[in-house]
C-alpha cells in the first residue's frame, strides 16, 4: 500500500460534478471507467487526464469531491491509476472512492502547504507517511484503518467481496 509519483495540485472546495468529472457523464448515466477517465478533472484542467501518469497524486484542500453522491469522479480517478490525498473530504466522495478501489488520505492535514505543483511523493497509505521527495520533508497524516483499508487492499469492494465469497465457500465445504 505505498505509491509514488508525481503531486497534482488543486484548492478547496472541489466539486465532484463539474469540476471532478464532467456533470453529462453523470446525465449520460456514464459507468465505464475507460469512457471517464479522459474526463477527470476536467472542470479544474481540462489537460490533467493526459498529463498524468498511473501512481501520481491529487493533492486538494479541504471539501474535496463535496456535492451529490455520483460515482463517475471516482472511478475516473481510479481508471487513471492516481490516488487522492486532501486536507478534508465529502463524506460521500470518501466512501465511493474506497468502493471502486481509489486509494484516499482524507484527513491530511498540512498537505496543500507541504506539496507544490510537480513534487515528487511517496505515500504509505497503511501508516500515513508522507515523504515529499522533491524537499526531503516528511509528514505523517491520519493512515487509513480498519475496513477501508481491507477493502482498498483488495483492489475495491468488489475485489472484497469476492474474496469474502470465497473465503465463505471454503468454510461451507464439510469434510468427507
Amino acid at each position: 500500500m505505498k505509491q509514488r509519483g508525481r503531486a497534482w495540485v488543486f484548492g478547496d472546495d472541489v466539486l465532484n460534478d463539474g469540476q471532478i468529472m464532467d456533470i453529462e457523464m453523470t446525465r449520460q448515466v456514464v459507468y465505464e471507467p475507460e469512457r471517464l477517465a479522459p474526463l477527470a478533472m476536467c472542470g479544474l484542467d481540462p489537460t490533467f487526464a493526459s498529463k498524468v501518469r498511473p501512481g501520481d497524486f491529487v493533492v486538494a484542500g479541504e471539501r474535496f469531491g463535496q456535492g451529490p453522491m455520483h460515482i463517475q469522479g471516482p472511478l475516473a480517478l481510479a481508471a487513471l491509476g492516481v490516488a487522492v490525498l486532501s486536507a478534508s473530504m465529502a463524506r460521500s466522495f470518501y466512501r465511493l472512492s474506497i468502493s471502486v478501489g481509489l486509494r484516499v488520505l482524507p484527513f491530511a492535514t498540512g498537505i496543500r502547504q507541504f506539496t507544490s505543483q510537480g513534487d515528487e511523493l511517496e505515500v504509505d497509505f497503511r501508516t500515513g507517511e508522507v515523504v515529499n521527495l522533491t524537499t526531503g520533508h516528511r509528514l505523517s497524516v491520519a493512515p487509513l484503518t480498519g475496513a477501508a483499508l481491507e477493502i482498498l487492499e483488495a483492489g475495491g469492494e468488489a475485489g472484497w467481496l469476492r474474496a469474502h465469497a470465497r473465503s465463505a465457500q471454503r468454510s461451507l465445504i464439510l469434510p468427507t
